[in-house]
């Protein structure tokens, strides 16, 4: 036998290789005989639970309760997502409480985790008609082994039916219900759709249900970009999403990966290198998996929006109806915000501060480009949107009101004289009022727009009461910053009667928020249009159809244009401020024109900037959100002037703006009072000097360094009332003039003294002096 003896059967040998063929044979035999028996199992299961409900009633009762089976008219809820003006940085996720889903189709879902799902979950679902005998074969035989329920039967489509339409209770009769149902489903809809339906619907731990929000939940990204470890990985857990958990059970969590890949090379849908790979892949959190994605980049304004959108569609379609919201935020600019508010804070940390808030709006459209709720999450406090309440008292800046309903009125020039000097009022039915100027003291007789922009107490309540109080609240509502009531226990009101203001309403002695302080201003910005605060320019559904959009119309016209334009122009010029606050103060802006006032009220409870230019508005405050007093001294040009200053500057260099102001409205005219420009409304000029009418543009700035600041002495009064002579006078026409200077100064003091101001008495005056137009 030579070279083949290795080839030589040893004795007996034969004989057992035929036994172990015929084992072979007989096992493969067995193999099949278990699984007919199971089919079997399962259709005689599914027989006896048909048979026991029919017999005991449960047809009647079960199948008479089935609900609908057509999920489509079942959506889920679904997150809604927030956005910034540009549509590209997510701001919020906003879903019920411990829930988040996105809903998402099946060429969403990626390559790997719809292929590992059914390997591991149901390999028979491409060709099962929503049952599988085998499966509930193999279920009924195990729990008939173990004398208990241990090993689930359900199909995905049967799975889809309990989470979607029947619930999980263990009863005979939902369970008969399911598998009707499943069989119902089965032939109303693809498998694809189906696979979908279960794919967005199943619990995957942490709060995610469905795959595409346990995709942003555990690794960041969306459910299209899993590799072959990550959606492994998710496709394990809808077994058991708590004992599963890779971030608290990491072992168990991957010896379930293990098995998802076993079974994905059982079914053909991955080499075993493939596997192999895919399973030494490194997941471990915190470093490749992670817990849930907290989306919060701006809570306060995200507060403020979930507030609209709560109102408008209710607060199970806020929250569940998978919404796709564009705000009006810019996020560059609001993160300077942050920036400028939180520096304010650590800056003036000495001065017990500890919050503050900012909102900015473009003036053209209402459009709210930035709100800071609060310094940051973790100052006292932090936890609560200041922006929109609840209201502080503004101090002197709403002075900006008053002023604009005394100019509207007119009754009041800019350069009306009005004496500072103790007064003492009487409101019918209230305490009497005694206002006293920040610096405790009188100041003598200055023009107009030199106590606006000096911030003097007296001389604003004398306007206040000159225009009438129940005009400046109206002029405050009409523009956006309707004052608040406070009522007590956390009430307040601003619908109140004009007539319940008391003289302390310039003062800022009523409520109002950074919101609408930047409305207020806003509407001055605009020219006097009004352009209600808008946070929220477009809405769509999960479907991309379109629920509403919102850019900002045409406005309301609010004020007078040339109101506005006299104001702004009263507001931005820093010789008006020079007495108390001086120069070079961070109310001017480099390379800007800017009109700003500031705002402190009593013991030092809060700190105020609200200014604006032609392409912004911008509100600030800065305090305590427990009401708790900063240090003495800590008034607003201390305290918000700067983050004012620092936000301002950074944001209209974002904006690429450049100095720019307002071309001066037909109605208003320009005359040389003092040396100094002043603007007058139709009706109220000085008699007899030449006016300049509207131009094209801005004109050119004067001299500051000249300007007088206080006072409307007799000579400058006597300048302005007359044409200029030609030659010298003659001594009776300069004893005559001496004597006019004197008289006029005298009635002026004597009329302001004894409250002829309250009367509009100098208004009357100028009316009758009025040049002709």
């Amino acid at each position: 036998m030579g070279d083949n003896a290795h080839l030589t059967q040893p004795d007996g040998a034969r004989p057992a290789i035929r036994r172990r063929a015929s084992a072979f044979r007989d096992a493969q035999r067995a193999a099949s005989l278990r699984r007919t028996v199971l089919r079997l199992a399962g259709l005689a299961t599914i027989a006896f639970v048909l048979a026991g409900a029919t017999a005991g009633g449960f047809v009647a009762s079960g199948l008479s309760t089935l609900p609908s089976d057509s999920l489509v008219a079942r959506p889920l809820p679904s997150d809604t997502l927030v956005y910034d003006r540009t549509g590209q940085v997510l701001l919020a996720d906003l879903h019920p409480p411990g829930y988040q889903h996105y809903q998402a189709s099946l060429p969403a879902m990626g390559r790997y985790l719809p292929a590992a799902t059914v390997a591991v979950e149901d390999q028979n679902f491409w060709h099962e008609p929503g049952v599988d005998p085998l499966s509930v074969g193999r279920a009924a035989w195990a729990d008939l082994r173990a004398g208990a329920p241990v090993q689930g039967g359900s199909t995905i489509t049967q799975q889809l039916v309990k989470r979607r339409l029947v619930g999980d209770d263990a009863s005979v009769s939902r369970k008969l219900r399911e598998a009707t149902l499943a069989v119902r489903i089965a032939a109303t809809y693809t498998k694809s759709q189906i696979l979908a339906m279960y794919l967005n619907a199943i619990a995957y731990g942490n709060a995610a249900y469905g795959a595409q929000a346990a995709a942003r939940v555990y690794f960041h990204r969306d459910a299209a970009a899993l590799d072959l470890a990550q959606a492994a990985m998710l496709a394990g857990l809808p077994q058991n999403p708590t004992l599963l958990n890779p971030i608290t059970h990491w072992e168990r969590a991957k010896q379930r990966q293990h098995d998802v890949l076993a079974a994905m090379v059982r079914t053909g849908n991955v080499t075993q290198a493939e596997a192999d790979r895919a399973f030494a892949e490194d997941l471990s959190p915190p470093a490749h998996l992670f817990g849930p994605a907290v989306t919060d980049l701006a809570p306060g304004f995200v507060a403020y929006v979930r507030g609209q959108l709560v109102a408008r569609f209710g607060a199970a379609v806020a929250e569940g109806g998978g919404l796709r919201v564009t705000t009006s935020l810019d996020w560059g600019m609001q993160q300077l915000a942050q920036t400028s508010v939180a520096d304010a804070v650590r800056a003036n940390g000495d001065r017990a501060v500890t919050d503050g808030a900012l909102v900015a709006m473009d003036p053209r459209s209402g459009q709210i480009l930035a709100m800071i709720g609060s310094a940051g999450p973790d100052v006292p406090g932090g936890q609560y949107n200041l922006a929109v309440g609840p209201p502080r008292n503004p101090g002197s800046s709403f002075k900006v009101f008053t002023y604009a309903a005394a100019i509207d009125s007119r009754r009041y020039t800019m350069v009306t004289p009005i004496t500072d000097a103790p007064i003492s009022v009487q409101p019918p039915g209230g305490q009497r009022y005694a206002p006293k100027n920040y610096d405790q003291r009188s100041h003598g007789v200055c023009q107009l727009q030199a106590c606006l922009g000096n911030s003097l107490n007296v001389p604003a309540v004398q306007v206040e009461l000159g225009a009438g109080v129940p005009a400046v609240v109206d002029t405050a509502r009409r523009m956006g910053a309707p004052p608040f009531q406070d009522h007590g226990g956390g009430h307040y009101t601003t619908d109140d009667p004009n007539s319940s203001f008391g003289p302390s309403l310039t003062l800022g002695g009523y409520g109002e928020t950074p919101l609408q302080m930047a409305t207020g201003v806003s509407t001055l910005a605009a020219g006097g249009v009004l352009h209600p605060a808008t946070a929220i320019i477009g809405v769509t559904d999960g479907s991309g159809r379109q629920l509403g959009a919102n850019a900002g119309g045409d406005g309301t016209r609010a004020l007078d244009a040339g109101t506005a334009y006299i104001v702004s122009q009263m507001l931005s010029d820093d010789a008006n401020r020079t007495m108390i606050f001086g120069r070079g103060t961070p109310l001017v802006l480099p390379g800007h024109t800017a009109a700003a006032k500031t705002g402190t009220t009593d013991r030092f409870g809060d700190g105020w900037t609200v200014g604006y230019t032609p392409s912004l508005a911008t509100a600030v405050w800065m305090g305590n959100a427990d009401n708790h007093p900063m240090v003495e001294g800590t008034d607003g040009i201390v305290v918000a002037a700067p983050a004012w200053h620092e936000f301002m500057t950074g944001a209209l260099d974002r904006m690429g703006k450049g100095d720019e102001w307002y071309p001066m409205p037909s109605d208003v005219h320009m005359q040389f009072v003092g040396g100094r420009r002043a603007y007058f409304l139709d009706g109220t000029r000085i008699r007899a000097v030449r006016a300049i009418r509207a131009g094209p543009s801005r004109l050119p700035d004067v001299d500051v360094q000249r300007r007088h600041v206080l006072g409307l002495h007799a000579r400058q009064l006597r300048s302005a009332r007359r044409p200029r002579r030609r030659g010298r006078m003659s001594p009776a026409n300069r004893q005559m003039d001496g004597y006019t200077g004197c008289i006029v100064e005298v009635l002026t003091l004597v009329c302001y003294r004894f409250g002829a101001v309250a009367r509009g008495a100098d208004g009357v005056a100028v009316e009758r002096r009025q040049a002709p137009d």
